[in-house]
């Protein structure tokens, strides 16, 4: 089997975004804080990712295969807890992302929950309401709640890249945190619970 110049550029280039993503994870390792450090967590996901681009681009150009085996299967789920925590106070921080793959029935989707809100208005008004995904997005939240929203994703257009949910420990004293700047409390050292949801999808190559 031949490959053209451009071929192994590519090769070589998927090699160096491998290699690079090598030394990134072993730095982020090297410089671990906790067991549960996101830099070593976001490292693992690139390196997985390189991996996966080169052995693909390998097969694909010279019909050849890396030792690396990478599942399909469900989300991989990334936990942590500490069994001696005893705090006073906790919070509970979730963050759920999402690509927007079909912006056309998020719309359609915003204004279904529009019309939930407001069933004596016409459908024009949910139209004029429901403008833009942001809008979407508001209307499906203040409808359903974050559940409720989660479990309508897809249909609303919107692919499930994963997700986080934190309960750590928060001084007695914080009265104000939850209003003015609610996820600047985040703090690895003070985790009680977390668990992670990372689901891998295929790049375009």
């Amino acid at each position: 089997m031949t490959t053209s110049a451009n071929d192994n550029e590519r090769l070589q280039a998927a090699l160096d975004d491998l290699t690079d993503a090598l030394e990134a994870h072993l730095q982020a390792v090297l410089g671990r804080s906790g067991e549960a450090d996101t830099a070593v967590q976001s490292a693992y996901t690139a390196l997985r990712q390189a991996a996966e681009r080169y052995d693909d681009l390998l097969f694909d150009l010279r019909d050849e295969v890396t030792p690396w085996e990478f599942p399909e299967g469900p989300p991989t789920g990334l936990e942590y807890e500490d069994d001696g925590a005893v705090p006073g106070t906790v919070g509970v921080l979730v963050r759920r992302d999402y690509t927007i793959g079909d912006g056309d029935a998020l719309l359609g989707a915003g204004r279904e929950a529009y019309g939930e809100l407001y069933p004596d208005d016409p459908m024009e008004s949910a139209v004029a309401d429901v403008s833009h995904p942001g809008r979407a997005l508001y209307q499906m939240l203040h409808a359903y709640g974050v559940d409720g929203f989660d479990e309508r994703a897809e249909d609303a257009g919107l692919s499930p890249r994963g997700g986080t949910v934190w309960v750590q420990a928060l001084p007695e004293s914080d009265s104000e945190s939850l209003t003015d700047d609610p996820f600047g409390v985040a703090d690895e050292n003070l985790l009680v619970y977390r668990v992670d949801e990372i689901i891998h999808t295929e790049e375009p190559g």
